[in-house]
């Protein structure tokens, strides 16, 4: 791989930072997409994709005389221009292809890596699952390198508050978490970079709903992992739960508490005028008289 220091920070988007040693910026507000409690989710879809180590389609630019990304020629006209470089290849694979090999699957927390990551780095950045396609057996793949993945759905926010999501990666990744009015907040890591977590420079104050989120990353050579995991109040990371991941044929909305009972005490209150309303009924005459 090629790293140099302009490279790693030419694709980091201006609300990204790495979280660790830094100081956050004051919150910004963000609007659920679907406003409201909503059911516990069990997970989201997810396509994990793999090239030919060979691959030879890269319009990921290269300036070879300053050895940085964005300006120059496609990496893929040079002899070690194979592979997966970038966003822009991750676009390729997933809009047109060639794969050699592909898998869909609905996953309960995104967490995934190779075989590679786990044993170099695990011990380090802690053990991730191997990515489906290395562990299905109808997919099983000699290779671990050149993959993608793609995450998509909804996150599940059941209490409102202050909130940060971080993307561990190895090599790179884009992550768009949606809200109201199609206001969108990002974070990218373009290009090769080493394994990092990389989070926003803000936390994110969010109401209880639901928001849209966006996750893809690749792996070109050696470990790669992927990791969605978010912090609540300024806590630790931790995975983002099963329960708020919600798939999007999967959003049930529920009744905020005490709403049935309001319901219920309308219909009885309805019920009651019905009853004062309803006319009187004269008793029966006896003998030509009124009872």
């Amino acid at each position: 791989m090629r790293y140099t220091a302009a490279s790693c920070l030419a694709g980091i988007a201006a609300l990204l930072c790495g979280v660790t040693g830094t100081t956050l910026a004051a919150p910004v507000a963000l609007s659920p997409l679907m406003a409201g409690q909503y059911a516990a989710g069990a997970g989201v879809d997810a396509d994990f994709l793999k090239v030919p180590d060979l691959w030879k389609h890269s319009t990921v630019l290269w300036n070879e005389g300053t050895k940085t990304y964005g300006t120059g020629v496609p990496v893929s006209t040079f002899d070690w221009g194979t592979g997966l470089w970038g966003i822009a290849d991750w676009k390729t694979v997933n809009q047109v292809g060639p794969i050699e090999g592909s898998l869909h699957r609905r996953v309960g927390s995104i967490s995934f890596g190779d075989a590679e990551y786990n044993s170099q780095w695990g011990a380090t950045w802690g053990n991730v699952a191997l990515a489906p396609l290395f562990t299905d057996a109808q997919q099983s793949l000699q290779s671990q390198d050149n993959w993608t993945s793609h995450f998509f759905g909804y996150i599940r926010i059941s209490e409102a508050g202050a909130y940060n999501f971080s993307v561990l990666h190895d090599d790179g990744f884009f992550f768009k978490l949606g809200g109201a009015s199609g206001k969108t907040l990002e974070l990218i890591d373009d290009y090769l970079n080493p394994r990092e977590r990389l989070g926003f420079a803000s936390n994110v104050l969010l109401d209880v709903g639901l928001y849209s989120f966006d996750l893809g990353s690749y792996d070109r050579i050696g470990a790669g992992v992927v990791d969605l995991s978010w912090a609540r109040g300024g806590g630790d990371w931790s995975l983002v739960p099963t329960d708020h991941l919600v798939a999007l044929g999967d959003a049930v909305a529920v009744p905020e508490p005490g709403s049935l009972g309001l319901v219920v005490a309308g219909l009885l209150v309805a019920g009651a005028l019905l009853v004062r309303r309803r006319p009187m009924l004269s008793r029966p005459r006896r003998n030509g008289r009124s009872a």
